[in-house]
């Protein structure tokens, strides 16, 4: 096969093409792995790369064929760069095709309406330029839409963010122009005595404690099969002009025998599962995928899923309020600890941050502790908030020298797994278990002070004002 970049299989996350000049907030959210790149105009280059995926090592080749969108700010990667607008703006598409077969870009419009951008095929050599106004708000798979599913599945897709302009007068800000009425009552209700701590829209002054506003994490599902893969790359090396058979596609990926125990090698099932394209401990431990955040600050997850197979995503800790599913949102809210994407479909949902269920406190599951003191266990008498047992214990014990080295870890943050349900995806290379598509969510404190009072700015919105919301946790810093 023509390898014509090579992709790092590290720790980053998305790439991220920032349009317009309405999101300075993005600049500062450490959500976002490399520095954003402010531009209208997208300059996107259709090529192939090979990747290190999770298990590669010095004994083990494990690497991965793709065809990815190279944007010209960006090394090469699947996803492609993650691209955030608002709603109503007007960017550009810059795309040249550098692979032997047409190639596309689409991106969908919500259910029921036109397509919001559609490139019609772009021949091998070619180079379009269109523009496309964005919107509405909301979470969209960008992909090649041509020789279905073949295309997507090499790798070609992305995510687009679109944001909304402005919440409604006297409204909190909510991730849609148009937020259902239960949509936009759990927004309000976030940051007051409900959900004591922050709305979405705000974040610390002068970041105190490193909480950007808008907090928000994208998850891009992906199933890459690395013996499929370079067999699509070695046919369009020798068949230049030519389509691989899709149908052909689809029956490797859903048919074909899982091969036994110790003796994989051949099968084109699979092989790896991703979220941003990393996995395993890569994503589990990435702070760009795994929210990094304290009791109430809640966030939003938005999952596509670019992949052929259902995810069924579970987050420990804490149950989530599903806001949109497959693009439309909801007029009553589940409130689940697992949500399925189906294949490219997807789902929106806020994790309200709240106290995880097996630390309680006075005012019971999800509250902040108003008392002026700390609730104990009648059993034994120790703490249960701040966490002093969990923050205080080391594993191996401080002091367990290797090397000349103190190895020993603390167990802190609280760390609590995400993992889909559709067990096959927590495997990699056919069998390597905890190397596929997990992450997590990290409570690294409490959204108090010294006092115990939490004191915002009126900006003009409701819900804002003095809160007590109990003792401060032990100071640690935000995510590194």
């Amino acid at each position: 096969m023509d390898r014509r970049g090579f992709m790092s299989g590290g720790t980053a996350g998305l790439a991220l093409l920032l349009v317009g000049k309405k999101m300075p907030w993005v600049l500062g959210d450490p959500a976002y792995a490399a520095k954003p790149v402010r531009r209208n105009t997208i300059d996107f280059t259709i090529t192939d790369a090979l990747k290190d995926m999770v298990t590669h090592n010095s004994l083990n080749t494990a690497q991965c064929y793709f065809w990815v969108y190279k944007e010209a700010s960006f090394a090469a990667d699947c996803p492609a760069p993650l691209i955030f607008a608002t709603s109503g703006d007007t960017m550009f598409f810059n795309i040249t095709n550098a692979l032997t077969e047409p190639h596309a870009l689409f991106i969908p419009g919500p259910p029921g309406q036109p397509p919001m951008f559609d490139s019609g095929p772009i021949a091998p050599g070619q180079t379009i330029s269109r523009k496309v106004k964005v919107g509405p708000a909301g979470s969209y798979l960008y992909y090649d839409n041509l020789n279905a599913p073949v295309n997507r599945m090499m790798g070609l897709h992305g995510a687009l963010v679109v944001m909304p302009r402005k919440a409604a007068p006297g409204q909190r800000f909510t991730p849609y122009d148009n937020p259902t009425p239960a949509v936009q009552r759990l927004f309000n209700e976030l940051g007051t005595a409900h959900w004591p701590g922050l709305a979405w829209e705000q974040g610390d002054p002068n970041h105190a404690t490193f909480a950007p506003p808008f907090r928000q994490y994208i998850w891009v599902l992906h199933q890459p099969s690395s013996h499929l893969f370079a067999e699509v790359g070695q046919f369009a090396q020798q068949n230049p002009g030519q389509l691989f058979p899709a149908q052909s596609f689809i029956d490797a990926l859903h048919n074909e025998a899982f091969v036994p125990a110790g003796t994989w090698g051949g099968s084109r099932k699979s092989d790896y599962f991703t979220i941003n394209g990393q996995s395993g401990h890569f994503a589990h431990n990435n702070p760009y995928l795994c929210p990094n955040l304290r009791v109430g600050e809640p966030c939003v997850i938005r999952v596509l899923n670019a992949g052929m197979q259902m995810h069924s995503i579970h987050i420990h800790c804490n149950h989530q309020y599903v806001l949109s599913y497959e693009g439309q949102q909801r007029d009553n809210l589940w409130w689940v600890d697992t949500a399925s994407a189906r294949p490219m479909g997807g789902f929106e949902w806020l994790n309200p941050y709240m106290r995880s269920p097996d630390v309680p406190n006075v005012l019971g599951i999800g509250r902040a502790d108003l008392s002026p003191g700390l609730p104990t266990l009648a059993t034994d008498g120790h703490l249960t908030w701040p966490p002093t047992e969990e923050l205080n214990t080391f594993i191996p014990p401080v002091g367990t020298m290797a090397g000349g080295v103190d190895i020993s870890v603390r167990l802190s943050p609280l760390c609590f797994p995400m993992h889909d349900h559709c067990e096959p995806s927590q495997t990699a290379q056919g069998g390597n278990y905890n190397c596929g598509m997990i992450s997590g969510m990290n409570i690294t404190g409490d959204r108090t002070l010294p006092g115990g009072v939490v004191t915002f700015p009126n900006e003009g919105h409701i819900g804002h004002g003095p809160m007590r919301t109990g003792l401060a946790a032990p100071e640690m810093k935000g995510p590194a």
